[in-house]
């Protein structure tokens, strides 16, 4: 007979143990995480701690998200996605608004762009683009029926917020730490604490990298006539990136982004609004009919160095068995579309890690080390990106158009990246 051991076999002592944990923040990544644990650890005790009603009708929430096809296919394997429940994004196209290169070479490169389509890529879609309150809904149904299924050991926490974590001294000779005390209402030991709430730029503490870009977004819906359905834009402009993402035939998201000192937008009226997206965006895109009331964001970069940090206590932080993922951990500009794709992720391998690991602590050191070329890949480029629209230097928006008809021309180059922004960096 074979003895030698299944790889999953390693994961046993911790499989076996009914380990305790605590899941702040019910929004998609904290649920998405709930979901996954509780599939993958069948002993473990996890409650999840958020400060809304049960009963608060999460479906309303209009913000738009734009999923990768690896966020699309987790949701998907956790049974929270079905045929329809967003817009397919097919093609994406970038480029950027005249006056790019000038001169001569203007004349004879064109405008800059770059097109990706699902097709060249064998994938039948890019990503996908909904509302938070659609994907955050149907995984909290996906959740409330686990819980139905194991009432014991899943507990959901609605109207509960969190007040403080408190790290719990390990038990006498033991070198690694102990549990974290969560005090919400009463005051409940968990083996480990994930923080899977973080909020906007604006309303967040400062993280130890942090970086204000003096940028707002404004945010909202557009009428289109004559779009080509499941095509995203991206357009780079002088006052920064602006984006239309599909919603359907006729509607897309607007993401319009400016100088927050000297901001274009807050005073026009929305015939002017209109008047003026018309002339950033390329003619293909369509025609611009009517735009929703707007709502505007600053924009920043808030990232903690690594995803496993401890508790804060007296303006310090102390060793502790607490996780942050999602906006807790980074926030990042919306350029590239990536910060819940991020914390999805970020999830996913945690999950994986305390499945393969021999013991909590093990498990969170794997998670900062498998996680960081991840992390720090795309938070760098976000951050080159929002970066370069502040540059006054001559010659910086030739060289972004440059940049962007190298990346259409070597096509390598333009999959490797493609890949990365539907699956991440692996």
């Amino acid at each position: 007979m074979n003895t030698t051991p299944h790889p999953q076999d390693e994961a046993a002592p911790l499989i076996d143990r009914a380990i305790r944990l605590a899941v702040v923040g019910a929004g998609p990544v904290g649920l998405s995480l709930a979901i996954q644990a509780a599939r993958a650890l069948p002993r473990a005790q996890i409650s999840v701690f958020d400060a809304r009603a049960i009963d608060a009708d999460i479906s309303a929430d209009p913000r738009t998200l734009a999923l990768s096809l690896g966020s699309v296919q987790l949701l998907q394997r956790l049974g929270a996605w079905q045929d329809g429940m967003g817009q397919p994004i097919t093609e994406v196209h970038v480029s950027q608004q005249a006056p790019s290169f000038g001169g001569l070479l203007g004349r004879w490169m064109g405008e800059p762009q770059v097109r990706i389509r699902a097709a060249e890529m064998d994938v039948p879609m890019l990503g996908a683009v909904l509302s938070y309150g659609t994907v955050t809904a149907a995984l909290q149904q996906v959740w409330m029926e686990a819980c139905k299924a194991g009432p014991q050991r899943l507990i959901t926490r609605f109207s509960t917020p969190v007040r403080s974590l408190k790290p719990v001294e390990p038990a006498d000779g033991a070198s690694s730490p102990g549990g974290v005390e969560v005090d919400a209402d009463i005051a409940e030991t968990f083996d480990l604490a994930v923080i899977a709430e973080g909020g906007v730029f604006a309303e967040q503490e400062r993280k130890p990298v942090t970086r204000d870009y003096g940028q707002v977004a404004w945010v909202g819906r557009v009428t289109l006539d004559g779009a080509r359905g499941g095509v995203a834009y991206e357009r780079f402009t002088r006052h920064g990136p602006a984006a239309l993402l599909p919603l359907g035939p006729d509607q897309a998201a607007l993401v319009w982004c400016v100088d927050a000192g000297d901001d274009p937008v807050a005073e026009l009226t929305d015939v002017q609004r209109c008047c003026v997206l018309n002339t950033i965006f390329p003619p293909e895109a369509g025609r611009i009919t009517s735009v929703s009331p707007l709502k505007r964001f600053q924009l920043g970069l808030n990232a903690e160095r690594t995803l496993t940090g401890g508790v804060e206590r007296d303006g310090h932080r102390e060793p502790g068995r607490v996780v942050r993922i999602g906006n807790a951990a980074q926030t990042l500009h919306p350029v590239a579309g990536q910060g819940l794709n991020l914390g999805l992720r970020d999830a996913h391998v945690l999950v994986r890690e305390l499945v393969r690991s021999n013991d909590v602590d093990q498990a969170l050191r794997r998670l900062d080390r498998k996680r960081a070329p991840d992390r720090w890949s795309t938070i760098a480029a976000t951050d080159f990106l929002a970066r370069s629209f502040t540059w006054e230097w001559p010659g910086a928006s030739g060289a972004r158009g440059l940049g962007l008809a190298a990346l259409q021309t070597l096509s390598p180059l333009k999959s490797a990246l493609t890949r990365q922004m539907m699956f991440g960096r692996r």
